[in-house]
């Protein structure tokens, strides 16, 4: 008597039939079959387990159902690391939300992704950058997006959040002044607890740079804690309406400096939709 059989890929995807068990328990030889897919004569080979105690025999299988079944366990391995790595993320990505939790309480952030961000043909050279980005296997530099107000720019980044996070990559998202309102006054969050998040997150967001207040306290701040991101070695994004220059102004050079050498600056084309929104309700109305 044959087998049961399975249906299962090999390596180019190609469905073959598998036997559903490696081996028959019946008290005789069962009967050879020819296999479906190569046409060869498949048999089986008496082995004893437990001691003598229960007899089996297994099938010989052909070069075809070998690789499906390594395939297949192939698979299952990667199914496995998956979870075990999801799991693990989900741990570090909960600690990084509890500590900033912007990203959890904004309503706006579950509908800003990159699928939802509506590109014009000036935008489409500086999205294919964005993609790059995402594609590239080791991302040590990051980058930072300026422009004028309300052109889409912290869109832009949490929909790059979005993307990070379905890798299971860590991301620690936060507005610069609330980043420096959650460290200062006594009930602010621990310096050493931050700088410990932005080192040990995959990727660090900073939205909205330049729109502190810049006092000696928030520079100081500011400076350690993209120092310790940049002696890290992994990326930051930052989002600003200001320019290089006149970020430079306004921040210091040593805080400038520093992020020009982590990322390219990339300027986002456009008008403020905003403003158009306005437009379109006076109209409307």
């Amino acid at each position: 008597m044959g087998p049961t059989f399975r249906r299962l890929p090999k390596r180019d995807g190609t469905l073959i039939q598998v036997p559903s068990m490696p081996w028959s328990s019946a008290p005789t030889p069962p009967d050879n079959f020819t296999a479906p897919c190569c046409g060869q004569t498949i048999t089986s080979t008496q082995n004893s387990v437990i001691q003598g105690a229960l007899t089996v025999w297994q099938w010989q299988y052909c070069d075809c159902m070998r690789e499906a079944l390594a395939v297949a366990e192939e698979t299952r391995q990667q199914m496995e690391q998956n979870t075990i790595r999801r799991e693990r993320w989900q741990g570090q990505q909960r600690a990084l939300d509890a500590l900033f939790p912007q990203w959890c309480q904004s309503a706006k952030v579950p509908h800003q992704t990159l699928d939802h961000f509506v590109a014009n043909q000036e935008m489409r050279g500086l999205m294919a950058r964005l993609r790059a980005w995402l594609d590239a296997v080791n991302q040590k530099e990051g980058f930072m997006l300026t422009g004028r107000v309300g052109n889409g720019k912290t869109h832009l980044v949490r929909g790059i959040a979005h993307e990070v996070r379905a890798q299971y990559r860590t991301v620690l998202y936060t507005s610069v002044p609330y980043l420096l309102e959650h460290l200062r006054g006594p009930t602010g969050a621990d310096m050493e607890m931050v700088l410990k998040a932005m080192i040990q997150a995959d990727v660090v967001v900073w939205d909205d740079l330049g729109a502190e207040k810049p006092t000696e306290w928030t520079l100081d701040r500011l400076y350690l804690l993209l120092d310790a991101r940049y002696e890290a070695e992994k990326p930051v994004l930052v989002t600003s309406n200001g320019s290089p220059a006149q970020l430079e102004q306004r921040l210091g050079a040593r805080i400038v400096s520093r992020l020009m050498e982590m990322g390219p600056v990339w300027e986002v084309p456009g008008v403020d939709y905003r403003v158009l929104l306005a437009q379109k309700r006076l109209v409307a109305g």
